[in-house]
């Protein structure tokens, strides 16, 4: 068809005005054309149908109002007024009345509160109908028929029911406020899981974190017997709480960490601090903490869910980044004592909280918190090198020490790390403690690398001088550990209790080393190990004396009255081991004999001592019984035993 048929006719069509299109064109939903004719539409001369106008719309008449009512006229402004507070106080008067019955029968079935002057307390001898009470809303005067509308200046808050656990203990506000001086000065420098500034009273903090305070006064407290009825509590909080009832703040969050941080004081016969450290990332979880908040939402749901939807963004506060850097703390601590449970997954949000935490615009135990999560960092890495891992078949695969390139690599950062501190952190023992381990295990790899033979005798020579290195680390531990305070002894955490057993293991094997060139009577006359656990447990024993402890009646022992024949029992496990050529020549106490031997309670908890704690197992068997870095250059391992 050429084009000018179209154009043409279309040209001669004109559209039909609003309202006026014809009923097929409206009934076909489209537009309405008329022909210049003006007989019929184009559509219906088209199609060769009868083109019909559309009905027009009726338009309906507006409904003319009624005509208005005659309205009585109302009454008296005064009158209405009356017959409210008429109506108001007969309202109160039968809810006085009825509450006033209620409370006289429930006296009834209990016994009568007295008075301050030793009466029986009357509900009938008030001056007003309504009964008394703290908060009331509202109080009628009936002598003068005046009722006076209340209203609280706060709203009243319910009873934390964590606080209610807690109101079992009573401490006077005089010794709870040394607990907490005790706790910021020796426990917090030991492990700054959690920031208490020192305008917050004691009391203030039951009332804010009720359950962390209970962790407080359970660690701080002399008296072994109430530690042990704190530490029940704490386990129903955690039980009934946390397990049951699903509670989940960063105050119960806080508890869990700093309960299993120090589980070595609560302790019974088997050790609970893995279980705890996945309990504490569970409620990071829960908490929604373990990540920052998203920049922009990424997937819009059509039906959000209640609880998907967030009751306003902001930015993560310093206890929430603290708080997540504190699990990866314990989560690291648990897998270096117990190797159950590996560390929490590192992510980009923790390293933002490591910067964050780093600037220590909050407090100078940031950067303290910050050291030990970096030494961690580097012996996770380690220990995923280092550790035996087991196949499906349960056979134990041969542990893998790193490259020297990698170990000086680590020696490197752990050097940087050491000069990024702020001279207040570098001088604390805890400082030094970490440091020091840390290298301690770098140098210690790579005595697991057996180094081939030559003929220049290169390769001896540089074996020892990983010894001789490892040897000095543990020098310098010796020295910061004899000028820490043995005050300070009592807020050592679990962490760094693993790390002086396991430089006595190192120590221990540094003694008997059997390798070409390397001088057993001069390590023994450097570092003694058993000279030094007879040192210890002199220590240990002189701690509960200069703190004031008392410990508890009973079968069950505090942890610092009981560690003395622990480290004994170490003492005898060494002996054992000890190649008889290599034997002291002094006879030693053993745990049931010896001047401190009277002092200590007759009914102690002998299965505590024994060998077959896994916290001593993992320590001492681990590194004792199995051949680890004492390889000799022609890749042969020398037994402990001959």
């Amino acid at each position: 068809m050429p084009p000018g048929s179209i154009a043409g006719p279309s040209a001669s069509l004109s559209p039909a005005p609003y309202g006026q299109a014809c009923l097929g064109c409206s009934r076909a939903k489209c537009k309405c054309f008329c022909r210049s004719d003006g007989t019929e539409c184009e559509r219906c001369y088209r199609l060769g149908k009868t083109c019909e106008p559309a009905p027009p719309a009726r338009k309906r008449k507006a409904r003319t109002p009624p005509p208005p009512r005659t309205q009585p006229l109302p009454p008296p402004v005064s009158s209405r007024l009356e017959e409210k507070l008429d109506d108001l106080v007969t309202l109160l008067r039968s809810q006085a009345a009825e509450k006033q019955a209620q409370r006289q029968a429930q006296s009834q079935r209990q016994t009568p509160q007295l008075t301050n002057e030793g009466t029986p307390r009357s509900h009938g001898d008030s001056t007003s109908s309504m009964p008394g009470r703290e908060n009331p809303d509202f109080v009628l005067d009936t002598a003068a028929s005046i009722v006076h509308i209340l209203r609280p200046e706060t709203p009243p808050i319910s009873p934390s029911p964590i606080l209610e656990d807690v109101s079992v203990h009573q401490v006077s506000d005089r010794i709870a406020e040394e607990q907490l001086d005790t706790f910021r000065r020796v426990f917090l420098p030991t492990f700054p899981f959690v920031h208490i500034p020192a305008t917050t009273s004691a009391a203030e903090l039951r009332r804010q974190k009720p359950f962390l305070w209970l962790v407080i006064m359970a660690l701080t407290t002399k008296m072994v017997a109430q530690q042990f009825a704190m530490a029940d509590t704490i386990w129903h909080v955690i039980s009934r709480r946390i397990v049951s009832q699903h509670l989940a703040n960063l105050d119960l969050l806080l508890g869990v960490i700093g309960f299993a941080s120090w589980s070595h004081y609560f302790k019974k016969d088997k050790p609970f601090m893995s279980m705890l450290s996945q309990l504490a990332v569970s409620l990071a979880s829960e908490l929604d903490i373990h990540h920052d908040y998203p920049t922009r939402q990424l997937r819009r749901s059509r039906f959000p869910l209640p609880a998907q939807q967030p009751a306003g963004r902001h930015p993560r506060t310093l206890e929430e980044r603290r708080t997540m850097l504190a699990v990866f703390h314990l989560t690291s601590s648990a897998w270096s004592t117990y190797r159950k449970t590996e560390p929490l997954r590192w992510t980009t949000y923790l390293e933002d909280c490591l910067r964050v935490l780093g600037e220590g615009r909050e407090t100078c135990l940031d950067a303290l918190l910050v050291m030990q999560v970096e030494c961690q960092i580097i012996t996770n890495q380690l220990n995923e090198l280092t550790c035996s891992p087991s196949d499906e078949t349960g056979r134990v695969e041969d542990p893998k020490a790193p490259s020297r390139i990698l170990s000086t690599a680590l020696l490197s950062q752990l050097g940087f790390i050491r000069q990024m501190l702020p001279p207040e952190i570098k001088s604390q023992s805890t400082t030094q403690f970490y440091l020091l381990y840390t290298e301690l295990k770098i140098r210690e790899s790579l005595l697991g690398r057996p180094s081939p033979p030559d003929q220049a005798g290169l390769s001896d020579f540089q074996r020892l001088q990983d010894l001789e290195s490892v040897l000095s680390i543990v020098e310098r531990w010796l020295a910061a550990y004899s000028e820490m305070p043995l005050g300070d002894w009592v807020g050592i955490s679990v962490d760094i209790f693993t790390q002086f057993m396991q430089y006595f293991v190192v120590l221990f094997k540094l003694s008997i080393l059997d390798e070409p060139g390397w001088d057993l009577q001069e390590v023994r006359r450097r570092a003694d190990i058993f000279e030094i656990l007879d040192r210890a447990c002199e220590n240990i024993d002189r701690v509960p004396v200069i703190t004031g402890m008392v410990d508890a009646e009973g079968p069950r022992s505090g942890r610092f009255f009981k560690m003395n024949c622990i480290l004994r029992h170490v003492k005898a496990l060494f002996l054992a081991e000890m190649p008889p050529d290599l034997q002291p020549g002094a006879a030693f106490p053993t745990p049931n004999s010896g001047p401190d031997a009277n002092n200590m309670n007759g009914n102690v908890e002998l299965m505590d001592f024994t060998f077959s704690d896994e916290f001593l197992l993992s320590v001492l068997q681990e590194n004792i019984l199995e051949p680890g870095w004492n390889s000799r250059p022609d890749n042969s391992y020398t037994s402990f035993t001959t």
